[in-house]
């Protein structure tokens, strides 16, 4: 039992520090999206895309060991759930792997509430930038070229933009 415990506690300290990773990355794209920083912008994202697949295969990875307890240690129940888990668990582990619970549920917190923020500057910044296109060139909105999706669907806006009476 020792051994699956082991590596459930180590896959759980790997994905916490995962998890402190995506939070400073997040609050590092929000001062980006603040500052307009682009190619900052960029990079963050690739990287926050990196280690949200390094989360992924970390979290498979804990369901796998949880899994195999079950195949190995419970022959009438199949699925488990780790809070279950941890009250079958001597004291060492159970206090490790709950504060290690603790930690990982305040990092998702902090996570989504910084992700939250980055995702409101981003709606705001595309309302102030659809209002500007408005203000410069209000004929433009016969012929959409600016989305809130941030696609385009054609390149109109220069010529109505230039054609656009002052």
């Amino acid at each position: 039992m020792n051994v699956w415990l082991d590596e459930l506690v180590d896959t759980l300290e790997r994905l916490s520090v995962t998890y402190e990773d995506l939070l400073e990355t997040a609050k590092r794209k929000q001062s980006s999206l603040i500052s307009g920083n682009i190619e900052a912008l960029e990079m963050l994202m690739y990287q926050e895309k990196n280690q949200v697949e390094i989360a992924q295969l970390l979290d498979e990875k804990r369901q796998n060991i949880v899994k195999k307890y079950c195949q190995t240690h419970r022959e009438e129940e199949n699925n488990i759930t780790l809070t279950s888990l941890i009250k079958e668990m001597d004291n060492l582990y159970r206090q490790k792997i709950c504060v290690l619970l603790d930690k990982l549920t305040r990092l998702v917190k902090q996570l989504q509430e910084i992700q939250q923020t980055n995702a409101t500057l981003i709606h705001y910044s595309l309302e102030i930038t659809d209002d500007i296109i408005k203000i410069l060139c209000p004929s433009a909105f016969q012929y959409p070229v600016y989305q809130h999706t941030g696609k385009k669907q054609d390149n109109k806006l220069s010529m109505v933009l230039i054609d656009t009476e002052i």
